[in-house]
């Protein structure tokens, strides 16, 4: 008995431990992927090449691809707010940018 539940549990070990490996390596790497495409990120096609270029190189870009995916890019066209500046300014500033 005890050598029939040794003989199952290698089996499980040789295989079905380095197929859940494979898979878990291929979600954790996609993960950037993942999020880029719930943020609606605007360069989703470049993160997605970072992913696979990542499981290339052995994961060294997987953290670049994973700070570019939470990357906020916001609304960069909007001016700052300057609190000393006269209020002509900024609707000259926000003129200059809707035009």
């Amino acid at each position: 008995m005890e050598d029939h539940i040794a003989d199952v549990a290698s089996w499980v070990i040789l295989l079905v431990l380095p197929l859940a490996g494979i898979y878990l390596f291929w979600k954790v790497h996609i993960y950037p992927e993942k999020v880029a495409e719930k943020k609606n990120h605007p360069q989703l096609n470049a993160i997605k090449s970072m992913c696979l270029l990542s499981l290339v190189f052995g994961g060294l870009l997987w953290p670049v691809a994973l700070i570019w995916a939470n990357y906020d890019y916001g609304n960069q066209n909007q001016p700052k707010n300057n609190p000393d500046a006269p209020k002509e300014q900024e609707e000259e500033e926000l003129n200059t940018i809707e035009n």
